[in-house]
């Protein structure tokens, strides 16, 4: 829900925003030195949509799910601790951990695309521009 709906509206975002820029370009920009809005816009929304996938959805989820077993783990262990307290606490700390692990994680995806998937898409946006060229 929450992901297809960001990547598609920074899609329509970037679309609408080289909608604008295509008006003050000159003849030679629109023939083919730069890639197409729909080009931009595609590459937005699958840039948006890998990026909420991984870091709102797969590595959290990983990530959480690891915490709550570890502390299960512990718990299990634990002979003095309340029945109650040893039902809630695995899940207590995996919401606990929710404000700890946005940023590592965030930072980590940021790092990772930036040193994969954009790098090849802007390196393959560029072998597009450098073959309508000719």
């Amino acid at each position: 829900g929450y992901v297809g709906a960001d990547a598609l509206t920074t899609g329509y975002r970037v679309w609408k925003d080289a909608e604008k820029d295509t008006t003050s370009m000159s003849t030679s920009d629109l023939l083919g030195s730069i890639p197409s809005r729909e080009y931009r816009a595609g590459i937005a929304t699958f840039d948006t949509l890998l990026w909420q996938s991984l870091a709102s959805v797969m590595i959290p989820g990983l990530t959480i799910n690891l915490i709550v077993k570890a502390s299960r783990f512990s718990v299990a262990r634990a002979t003095a601790l309340p029945v109650m307290v040893a039902q809630w606490l695995p899940t207590a700390c995996g919401i606990g951990s929710i404000p700890i692990i946005v940023h590592p994680i965030d930072s980590f995806v940021d790092f990772s695309l930036d040193n994969s998937t954009r790098m090849w898409l802007a390196e393959n946006s560029a072998d597009e521009n450098d073959s309508s060229d000719r």
